[in-house]
């Protein structure tokens, strides 16, 4: 999680919280949409991150278990 995503989540918590306290639907949706789409961008980038370090495993395993051209 980068910390843009942890802003972005603590800035729609906070309007989410804000929207609770004084009766403001709007603003509660609007940060409860913040703070989701932030968790969702956050959980992309963690399995783009995954993805790209298995993918590089697998290509040393592989290069790796190739037998050496004798040349």
């Amino acid at each position: 999680m980068t910390m843009k995503h942890r802003i972005q989540q603590a800035v729609g918590s906070a309007r989410e919280k804000a929207g609770e306290v004084t009766g403001n639907r709007r603003l509660e949706t609007s940060g409860r949409a913040q703070r989701r789409s932030a968790q969702l961008r956050s959980t992309a980038a963690d399995v783009g991150r995954r993805a790209r370090r298995v993918a590089r495993s697998a290509q040393v395993r592989l290069r790796g278990s190739r037998p050496v051209d004798p040349r």
